[in-house]
């Protein structure tokens, strides 16, 4: 898969996160314009909060529009760190608070 269908995918996440929250996603949209798509899904895999946009999509049966699941879809793009960090959160949902 490549880059560009990568940047395509994080953009239908968002727009998801948008529909499904009611608003425009403008923290979600300045991280990734600041930092380009790869850097910012990494930060937020490895962080040790757990973000709204997460909790929004999961809580809505809709765990697989997630950050998580597109990081695990596209793992070449990402270090295998950020990797295994968005196939916990995948594996262990309601564990997360």
């Amino acid at each position: 898969m490549s880059g560009a269908e990568f940047n395509e995918e994080v953009e239908r996440v968002v727009i998801i996160y948008e529909r499904e929250i009611g608003h425009f996603a403008s923290r979600t949209r300045q991280m990734i314009d600041r930092l380009g798509e790869i850097e910012a899904l990494s930060r937020l895999m490895i962080s040790g909060d757990l973000q709204q946009g997460f909790k929004v999509l999961r809580d809505r049966g809709l765990i697989r529009k997630t950050f998580e699941a597109l990081v695990v879809r596209f793992k070449d793009l990402f270090k295998p760190e950020v990797v295994q960090a968005a196939q916990w959160r995948l594996d262990h949902p309601y564990e997360l608070l």
